[in-house]
């Protein structure tokens, strides 16, 4: 349900956000990518705006999307190769969404805590969050393999709230992927879709059961009541 009214935060609240598609547009990055592979392989590029919907589902579902023709073997092969390109290229075109930046300044002023839960892999994730100068924005990062689980599992989050010093009962868990939204609801912290990223089906965000939808990130700023 998208709720009403604001959410208070204190200084014990904790925030956990997905990466792609939540804080950082990587969309045009990752589609890039698969277009390289596709070009080494004597396929044309594909039109990047209807990929948009897919980015968040990671580099295995941008290849099946770019490659339906081949045998999962095949998607196994080519992962090694996506993943290759896209380092080269990782923050060619990315940036923040509008907006995100101004929010968490705002968290560091009122001293919220908040880390960063993604799929990505954790090499990746720190190569681009190097590149554009957020190395040091949070000390909390998990990446899709710092952990034996990953999203929608809920042990990734539960250890960036142990890593943050906080419980899932003052925590938020913030995201464009239903993953997001199983693993925020497993772990037992309030869930926020992200409807400003890469919704595969924006129709269907109200099924996922998350306590809130906010369509922009200035939305979701207006949403939470600042400690002052």
């Amino acid at each position: 349900m998208s709720g009403q009214g604001l959410i208070p935060l204190q200084r014990h609240s904790c925030l956990l956000f997905d990466l792609d598609g939540t804080l950082l547009d990587t969309a045009l990055d990752l589609i890039a990518a698969l277009n390289a592979v596709r070009a080494s392989h004597g396929l044309s590029a594909m039109d990047p705006q209807p990929l948009r919907r897919l980015v968040s589902r990671g580099g295995r579902r941008l290849l099946q999307e770019g490659f339906p023709e081949a045998s999962e073997a095949t998607i196994d092969a080519l992962l090694p190769e996506f993943l290759r390109t896209y380092a080269e290229g990782i923050a060619d075109h990315t940036r923040a969404f509008d907006d995100v930046e101004a929010f968490l300044d705002r968290l560091d002023a009122h001293q919220i805590a908040w880390g960063i839960v993604t799929n990505k892999p954790i090499g990746l994730t720190r190569q681009l969050l190097n590149r554009l100068g957020w190395q040091d924005r949070t000390s909390v990062v998990i990446g899709g393999d710092s952990l034996v689980q990953r999203k929608p599992h809920p042990a990734p989050l539960l250890h960036a709230l142990m890593e943050l010093g906080g419980t899932p009962a003052q925590a938020w868990m913030i995201g464009d992927d239903t993953r997001d939204i199983e693993a925020g609801q497993a772990a037992g912290c309030g869930t926020i879709v992200a409807g400003w990223g890469y919704l595969d089906e924006p129709d269907a965000v109200a099924s996922w059961g998350a306590d809130h939808i906010c369509w922009t990130p200035q939305a979701l700023a207006e949403r939470f009541a600042l400690p002052r």
